[in-house]
Formats: C-alpha cells, structure tokens, sequence
C-alpha cells in the first residue's frame, strides 16, 4: 500500500454514524471511509442474543499516519482493539463459567434432595415389597415375638409393625435397641389414663363387670380410699352412703356389709328402680359420695344386664366404671366391654393385676374401645390394694422389651 493512500483501518459500531462520531472525535475531518460491513456479535445472558455490528474501513489522511512512524496510529490501534476484544471474551468466558457453575450447584443440590428423598421411598417400598414377599425384617419379627409374649392383639401388633415400617429405613431396623425404645414409647402413647372429675356432692359411684371380677371389694377400697385421702389432706372425713342392688349372688349383702363395718359404714340394699330412686333422695343432701353395688353377669347374659339397667336407671348423673381382671383373655375382654357398653361406662378399673404379668391384652383392648382406665387393684387389703392407674406401671411390666426407666419417666410421669 502507498504512503499516499493512507493505511486501511477499521472501526465498529452499532451504526454507520456511531462509526463517523467515533472517527470525528479522534481524527476530526482528516479520514476517509473506504468500505463499511456488519455481523452478528453474541450477547446477553449466557450469550444466547445476536446484536448487528457495523464495520467501518477507514484511511487517516494528516501526516501522523504515515510519516514514517507506521506504528504509531496502525499497530498500536489494531493492539489496542485486539486487547480489549480479548479482555471482553475473557470477562464474557468468566460470566459464563461463574454462571454455569452456579447452575450446576443447584443442580446437584437439587438433585442430591431428590435422591434422598427416592432413597426412603425405595427404602418403603423394600419394606412394603419384602412384606408382600413373605420377607420380614429380623428386626421386626423380634417386635412380633415381644408383642406375643405380651398378649397384645393381632390388631394391635399389626398397628405397631405399620409404624415401625413407616419410621425406619432398612438400615435403621437393624438397631434392635432404637426399635424397642420406639416401640415402647408407642405402647404408652395408645394408654390413656382417666382424668380426675369433680362433681357436685353427692358423687355417684357405680360398678359394673361380669362375675368373679371382684367389683364388691373394690368398690370397698374407693370407699376406703376416699376416707385416707381426706384424713391425708387433715379435712373432714366425708359421709358415704352404701348400698348394693345385687340380689343374686348368696351371701353379696354380708360381704358388703362387712367390709362396711371396717369403714364403720352403714349399708342398704335395693332390688328395684324405686328403692335405688328412695335411697337416692334420701341421701343424696346429706352426704358426699353414694357407691353402688350391682350383680355380676355373664357378658352374653343381656337379658339381666338389660335389667340391671332398668335398676339403676334414675337421675343420679352416676360416675360409672367397668371392673375386668388383668387375665381375662382378649378376645373375653370384647365381649365384655361391647355387651356392657350399654350402662354408660367411659373408664374401666382393672382387678387382681397381682395374678398376672402380661398386660397387652388389657391395653390392646382398651386401644381398640377407646376406652381410659382409672384404677388397678393388687390384693385384697380394701385400704392399701387400690391406686391411680398410670403409664409407667404397664410400660415397665412389659416382658422381654429393653424398658428405659429414666427414659419412660421423663416422658410419662407427668401423667
């Protein structure tokens, strides 16, 4: 190229008069445009848009540009946007790299989230495949045998396994110890103790139960017990008011009338709706508490349970329990909790625990009625044998299981 044609340049912009502003400020009118182009230059957000460039070639013609210091307007401009077209790719490569970075960071978190969450669900579905596979976990056939060797139900050991199968992956099953203490602590929740009612004096006490339960003597030792706690409490002693309406069992008034005697305790007895309604009235304005006495029937046997109804069927606005013992089978204790449903019983008081070390049928039983328990009794003493019933009593009798005595206190001495 000659020295009087001037040296070729270029210059970019995004239009033809951006170009001529750019070459105006830089070279005043001493230039020649001598060809002009355009392309499409990536840009915006991970370079995905296209903006049109112009191109514009150009020739210097004042003295500078080719007076023999070739360098200074040719190479050093061409160096310069070079440098800076390599610093803008560089920046641009950054951004982008930064960016996809980051995108893959959530990525991966995203992704390890659903994984864990697919690992329990694989871990359920183990379970749930090895169930309908006949497999079961040793883990929870050890909870079966435990749930056995304590006479809970088939029901109630089939709630528990469905929860174990919940709560614990597969790796987790095969911590027997974190298993049992789990267990446990199920066991007490489905216990659900009785609370304590106030009421306006006279407080109607009545219990029912099948025969042989030992509803006589315990309604002596609630009697007794009403008597210690107020001579505890240094308050007056409360005036009682006995009767029986047990007209079938030889020898139930004696009885019951001895065991008044020990409490210095008068006792009446009743055979119809009108005596109970008599006696009632009578009473009802001058003492603190009225206990009765009923007869003692098969659970099957609804024509006298009907009766009994019939008999107690006044106005007494009764507090009324249900006396089994701690060894009646299951599937008795169904029987007997749905046949006497009709008396209006909402707790049930559970005998001669002392004649039994198993308790899941109790407890199973209760669960499955929704029933509360108030009392258990161990022995005959009608002034010590009788206490609140409590969570703690059933847990820590459990056969076999591994009991946490702090643990199991902690959590349900408040109850």
């Amino acid at each position: 190229m000659s020295l009087e044609s001037g040296i070729r340049q270029t210059i970019e912009g995004a239009t033809l008069d951006e170009c001529k502003r750019k070459l105006h400020q830089k070279y005043g009118d001493d230039f020649n445009i001598e060809d002009r182009s355009s392309y499409f230059k990536s840009c915006g957000f991970l370079g995905l848009k296209q903006k049109e460039v112009q191109v514009v070639t150009y020739t210097v013609n004042h003295k500078k540009s080719y007076d023999g210091n070739y360098s200074s307007y040719s190479k050093p401009v061409e160096r310069s946007r070079e440098s800076e077209e390599e610093q803008l790719e560089k920046n641009r490569q950054a951004i982008l790299q930064n960016t996809t970075n980051i995108a893959i960071n959530s990525a991966i978190n995203t992704m390890s989230a659903k994984l864990d969450e697919m690992s329990k669900q694989m871990s359920s579905m183990n379970n749930n495949i090895n169930q309908a596979s006949g497999e079961v976990h040793a883990t929870i056939k050890h909870i079966e045998e435990l749930l056995e060797q304590n006479e809970f139900t088939m029901s109630y050991t089939r709630m528990i396994e469905e929860k174990i199968r919940q709560q614990f992956s597969l790796d987790e099953l095969d911590d027997v110890n974190l298993v049992e203490r789990y267990v446990v602590d199920w066991i007490g929740e489905t216990i659900q103790i009785a609370e304590t009612k106030h009421f306006r004096p006279p407080h109607v006490v009545i219990i029912i139960g099948p025969t042989g339960v030992g509803k006589t003597t315990t309604l002596a030792k609630l009697a007794a017990s009403t008597i210690l706690d107020a001579k505890n409490k240094n308050i007056p002693k409360p005036k009682l008011c006995i009767f029986t309406i047990d007209s079938m069992r030889v020898g139930a008034l004696e009885q019951l009338e001895r065991l008044g005697d020990a409490m210095e305790q008068k006792v009446l007895k009743a055979e119809t709706a009108d005596d109970v309604k008599e006696i009632y009235e009578e009473y009802k304005d001058h003492v603190d508490y009225i206990f009765v006495d009923t007869g003692g029937y098969s659970p099957n046997d609804a024509t006298h349970i009907g009766m009994m109804k019939n008999v107690l069927d006044v106005n007494m606005n009764p507090d009324v329990y249900l006396s089994v013992t701690a060894s009646t089978k299951a599937s008795d204790l169904q029987t007997i909790f749905r046949n006497y449903e009709p008396l209006g019983y909402e707790s049930v008081i559970v005998t001669k625990c002392d004649e039994s070390k198993q308790f899941g049928n109790i407890i199973s039983v209760l669960w499955e009625r929704r029933k509360t328990i108030s009392y258990i009794t161990d022995g005959q003493i009608i002034s010590r044998n009788l206490r609140k019933a409590s969570v703690i009593d059933f847990l820590k009798n459990l056969s076999g299981f591994n009991i946490d005595r702090v643990h199991i206190e902690n959590k349900f001495g408040e109850q």
